[in-house]
């Protein structure tokens, strides 16, 4: 997961970093988490982010217009919104901003906006498949798991099977490692769709109370587990 924070101030800048990677380290989600002052530079990067933090009143471009360049790059994008007032309400609603938090900023604030956050990420976040020259939008949360299929790979939905052109490495770089593991080494499932979790088995949940078996391999048995029980801890905050 990527991270932006953009303020123009470096005090600001910096302790709002501290208090994102302690979210992060706390939660055990992996994240690359860039801090930048300079608004120019943001602007003329073409960088996708996950989830940006900004400052909505900056001397060179405002937060929302930053927002708006992040949003044409990664319509994805989970925009949070700093202001000490809420005269910017309109337009950001008119680029589905999240969430606005207010300053001064505090931990738990932050925290429970981040919470929020990575769960809206789990669950409304479209991923692109194509194959030859079909191509079609998918939700994550759908996904039961990915595995390899020939030279490309079969994703398994809950009321479909898609290949896709990527290969099994370039899923493991596209979904959140907190959300998706590796059972096989042939293999990438979604913790969130996880009924049963055996020794040998993994038992997921289809639509139309269905379910589908992965195989599990003994040597990922233990690393899997722990990083199920990580993502099952996640939900309850």
């Amino acid at each position: 997961m990527r991270v932006l924070i953009c303020d123009d101030e470096n005090f600001a800048v910096e302790s709002i970093k501290k208090m994102v990677s302690e979210y992060f380290s706390e939660r055990n989600i992996s994240a690359e988490i860039d801090a930048e002052t300079d608004s120019t530079k943001v602007l003329a990067e073409k960088a996708s982010f996950d989830i940006a933090l900004l400052d909505v009143e900056m001397p060179k471009h405002s937060g929302l217009e930053i927002a708006r360049h992040l949003l044409d790059i990664n319509p994805n994008t989970i925009v949070f919104i700093i202001t000490s007032h809420q005269g910017y309400l309109d337009s950001a609603m008119d680029l589905r901003v999240f969430r606005f938090l207010p300053k001064p900023l505090d931990r738990e604030r932050i925290f429970s906006g981040l919470d929020s956050a990575i769960r809206f990420y789990n669950e409304n976040t479209r991923v692109l498949l194509t194959d030859g020259s079909t191509a079609q939008r998918i939700y994550m949360r759908d996904i039961l798991y990915i595995t390899i299929h020939k030279r490309k790979t079969l994703v398994v939905t809950k009321n479909d099977e898609i290949i896709s052109d990527r290969s099994l490495a370039q899923w493991k770089e596209i979904l959140p490692d907190n959300c998706f593991a590796q059972p096989h080494y042939s293999y990438i499932v979604s913790l969130q769709n996880i009924e049963k979790l055996e020794k040998d088995n993994i038992i997921l949940q289809k639509n139309n109370n269905e379910t589908v078996n992965v195989k599990m391999s003994q040597r990922k048995y233990k690393e899997f587990k722990t990083k199920f029980f990580e993502y099952i801890s996640q939900e309850n905050f």
